[in-house]
């Protein structure tokens, strides 16, 4: 078993709140989806406007080669880029996909750890906010994508704005991550998308192990933590509340249970003091997921919960990945703020003004 250093070697740095005015620079680390859907791009950028941001696109957001938005130098050097430029407040990725660790091996951490900055995105972005967080200590925001969640229509839904502006613009402890009352897992196809999805009621969450910890928040997209094991950036869940999550169809629970048992057969797991499981997006799917659980890790006996507002999942809450949280049953509450308080004393938050500037 591969035992790295663990992450709390590095003290938790973290980056400067946001503010109203504020750039926010959008990169694709990952697929190149931004250049399929120009008209879902722009509706993303409008939302970000509409809260009182200013997005910048970097230098290949809008890319597009096979697999990826572009080639790996390419793309290193948006992020190189937008952590340096001190114009710019925030990092938002796209979209996920694929092989965004790819970029792992070539990033400079020390330049990224000098540039300390809000960085959100999810999914396949789990591999920067693990390898991030491992090498730098920054705090990172597994949240909500430019195309999938600010360019929903008509408007992006308002619990998950809410929740990433309280996160990321209050430096404060964001206390209890809200729990939707609704949930909208209907597809839509983002080339004809000309009405809201619909929205039902949210299923209730399974206290699968009852109990009360406390720890540090980590995790993410279950396949891709379970595809950095035996890396230099193999999760590491010591000491943590981990939060991991599933991604769309063609994934499904087997899938889940497999890498689970990746996961724990690694190590990676030992030392979790509790387990938070997202909804799966087909939630007919819960029962099947609480199966994966039960099969893969039989002898787990930390607090766990299934069905949480995290990931592929819509609303979608925004967890700072390196905040310390408890979870006392099925609430999961942030204990510490995520950001810093700004040095230049910004006037107002962004959407403090109007509701999210709706």
């Amino acid at each position: 078993m591969i035992r790295l250093p663990h992450p709390a070697a590095h003290a938790a740095v973290r980056p400067p709140a946001l503010a109203r005015g504020d750039v926010v620079t959008v990169v694709a680390p990952a697929a190149g989806t931004a250049a399929l859907f120009p008209a879902r791009l722009e509706r993303g950028l409008r939302a970000l406007r509409a809260v009182g941001l200013r997005p910048r696109l970097a230098g290949h957001a809008r890319s597009r080669g096979r697999w990826t938005s572009a080639g790996v130098a390419d793309r290193v050097a948006d992020l190189h880029d937008a952590f340096a430029d001190e114009s710019s407040h925030a990092v938002l990725c796209t979209i996920g996909g694929r092989l965004s660790a790819q970029l792992l091996p070539e990033l400079d951490f020390a330049h990224i750890a000098a540039h300390p900055k809000i960085f959100c995105g999810y999914s396949d972005i789990t591999s920067l906010h693990t390898a991030i967080r491992s090498e730098t200590g920054l705090i990172t925001f597994y949240g909500p994508s430019l195309l999938g969640e600010w360019a929903e229509y008509p408007r992006p839904l308002t619990e998950t704005v809410r929740h990433f502006l309280r996160v990321t613009g209050e430096p404060r402890a964001a206390g209890r991550i809200p729990f939707p009352h609704r949930i909208v897992r209907e597809t839509v196809d983002w080339g004809a998308d000309h009405r809201p999805r619909r929205a039902e009621r949210a299923p209730t969450q399974r206290v699968i192990r009852p109990g009360r910890a406390s720890g540090v928040l980590a995790g993410g997209c279950l396949p891709v933590l379970r595809r950095l094991v035996g890396t230099r950036w193999q999760p590491d869940f010591r000491e943590t509340i981990a939060v991991l999550e599933t991604p769309q169809s063609p994934y499904d629970m087997a899938d889940a249970a497999e890498d689970l048992l990746s996961l724990s057969h690694a190590g990676v797991l030992d030392g979790a003091r509790a387990l938070v499981f997202g909804w799966p997006f087909r939630h007919e799917q819960l029962d099947d997921l609480e199966y994966a659980v039960r099969l893969a890790l039989p002898r787990c006996d930390v607090p766990t919960v299934i069905g949480f507002p995290a990931g592929h999942t819509s609303p979608m809450a925004t967890l700072p990945l390196g905040v310390r949280a408890t979870l006392d049953g099925g609430a999961l509450v942030l204990d510490e703020p995520a950001v810093r308080p700004r040095q230049d004393e910004p006037k107002s938050r962004p959407g403090r003004d109007q509701e999210h500037g709706w």
